[in-house]
């Protein structure tokens, strides 16, 4: 018995000093140290370094692209500035820095017709809180339920049964509401994936092979929706008309 719990303990305590040193890295200070200084491709030396060691982290996806974009490498730019949306969607100061590189890119996809109102309302509610803070949302309001229900049962006051009911009730409906945007960012999370072009430019080609016929020329930070990852190649679709094969060697895959 005394084994079994030493071992569980060596366990959690391997846990805590792996997860310690995975948000602890070096490479961050010297990375924003190089970014102050204007040497913008040692700030992404350094933080991808922490990357791909395995942080992941929407702070510093969000300061890679920065380094990127200061560095004139739109495409990665674009790349990390998605992938750190990724981790905190309802960041403005992501939003505002990806929207501004993507103005920037020469490949457009039109949208038809005009945004409506009540959709546009409930995308902002939609994406207000971050999955994070929509999960302990609810865990408050599962708790605040949990306490009315027990005041209920032990009031002797049929007014204040009925009001402690209607709240509950309240209560129950914005629970229900945001459970739906919670399960629907985490359905998102995934089965959507999304790509950008890292290259100066990528070639779309008709089948996932170097002989095969090219459809189209995606130019650096154009972004596309990955269908499949087939060996070297990623199988894309970019609006309506734009739908083949990339190298996986050209873009960057945000998942």
């Amino acid at each position: 018995m005394k084994l079994k719990v030493f071992i569980f303990f060596a366990m959690m305590i391997a846990l805590a000093t792996t997860c310690f040193a995975a948000e602890h890295c070096n490479g961050i200070e010297a990375g924003a140290k190089a970014y102050n200084e204007g040497d913008f491709d040692r700030a992404v030396d350094e933080w991808r370094t922490c990357a791909d060691n395995g942080i992941e982290n929407s702070d510093l996806y969000y300061n890679l692209g920065n380094a990127y974009f200061r560095g004139g490498k739109l495409g990665f730019a674009i790349y990390y500035y998605k992938s750190a949306l990724r981790l905190d969607p309802s960041n403005d100061d992501i939003l505002h820095n990806l929207k501004y590189a993507q103005a920037m890119t020469r490949d457009k996809v039109e949208e038809d017709g005009e945004e409506n109102p009540l959709l546009a309302g409930l995308f902002k509610a939609h994406h207000a809180l971050s999955l994070k803070a929509q999960m302990w949302t609810l865990l408050g309001i599962f708790w605040a339920i949990a306490l009315l229900a027990v005041a209920r049962r032990i009031s002797r006051s049929g007014r204040t049964k009925n009001v402690l009911i209607g709240g509950m009730f309240a209560l129950s409906c914005v629970f229900g509401i945001i459970a739906m945007s919670a399960g629907y960012k985490v359905f998102v999370a995934e089965t959507e994936i999304t790509g950008v072009v890292t290259a100066k430019d990528a070639d779309v080609t008709s089948a996932p092979n170097d002989r095969s016929q090219t459809l189209n020329t995606l130019s650096e930070g154009t972004s596309f929706e990955v269908l499949s990852e087939q060996g070297n190649f990623a199988e894309i679709r970019l609006g309506e008309k734009v739908r083949g094969f990339v190298k996986m060697s050209d873009v960057g895959i945000v998942k």
